[in-house]
């Protein structure tokens, strides 16, 4: 179902004097938050998900909030899958089910991590390395959507919008949200300065399916797709230098509510 139950940028880093990311994450996780957070050396070894004995810590969702953030803006090697997908199954089990809340969902999302399964579409798998959003909003004919932005290039790019419906107030999920590909286009935008619309080439793309909320807060969302997907969004305004250090250079602000066009 395309990449559209989704949405992972591969964040822009920017150079700095660390060699090994993950450790550096670790350390400023805990002095920083004053948070216990320990790692064993089970999680450095590829392990199957949501294997009970890899973590020991009391705010998964800030640790791998915080990690997200350290990736966008500082150098070094990533922590394996393996050690996210777990960070991602202690919060859905610390959270339990999550009922789907539009309003706290609304706005921009860019995305921070995935892992694309085995059922996965070509074009899900094909697009991840690159820069991507996924956003709650209104399309042109004012129908709910959300939107899938992918930067092929600083001026092309690759846009899906899926309409969604909400799930039924009394169903076992509710967080899972139907979906089906409303259009899909490949854009060039060139003239922005004089005002020139995007130029539009549609996409025969087309998929239904199902994107399942399993947490959502104002900073973070992790979503299940219907192929077996898993994905974290964080606001983009979280991914900054600033944000990510707040004591130096102050708080990430607030979302906004009209999404990213």
């Amino acid at each position: 179902f395309l990449w559209s139950t989704a949405d992972l940028s591969a964040p822009n880093s920017t150079p700095a004097a660390v060699e090994m990311l993950p450790a550096f994450a670790c350390l400023a996780i805990a002095t920083r938050a004053a948070r216990p957070l320990t790692i064993s050396p089970q999680a450095r070894a590829p392990a199957a998900a949501c294997s009970a004995t890899d973590f020991t810590l009391t705010d998964p969702a800030f640790a791998l909030r915080r990690y997200l953030q350290l990736r966008a803006v500082l150098a070094g090697a990533p922590m394996a899958d393996s050690t996210v997908e777990s960070l991602v199954c202690r919060i859905e089990e610390a959270t339990g089910p999550t009922p789907f809340d539009e309003r706290k969902i609304w706005g921009d999302w860019q995305l921070c991590w995935q892992k694309n399964s085995r059922e996965a579409a070509a074009s899900q798998k094909a697009l991840a390395p690159l820069p991507q959003y996924s956003n709650f909003m209104l399309d042109e004919s004012g129908v709910k959507v959300f939107r899938n932005i992918v930067a092929l290039t600083k001026r092309l790019r690759v846009v899906a919008d899926v309409e969604y419906a909400a799930p039924e107030a009394d169903c076992g999920t509710p967080g899972r949200l139907g979906s089906v590909i409303r259009r899909a286009t490949l854009e060039l935008r060139v003239g922005q300065r004089w005002g020139w619309r995007p130029i539009g080439l549609p996409l025969p793309l087309r998929g239904e399916g199902w994107l399942e909320v399993v947490y959502l807060s104002d900073g973070m969302r992790i979503t299940r797709g219907n192929r077996g997907g898993v994905f974290v969004h964080l606001r983009p305004e979280l991914l900054t230098e600033r944000a990510a250090w707040p004591a130096v250079g102050g708080g990430s602000g607030t979302h906004r509510m009209a999404g990213r066009r």
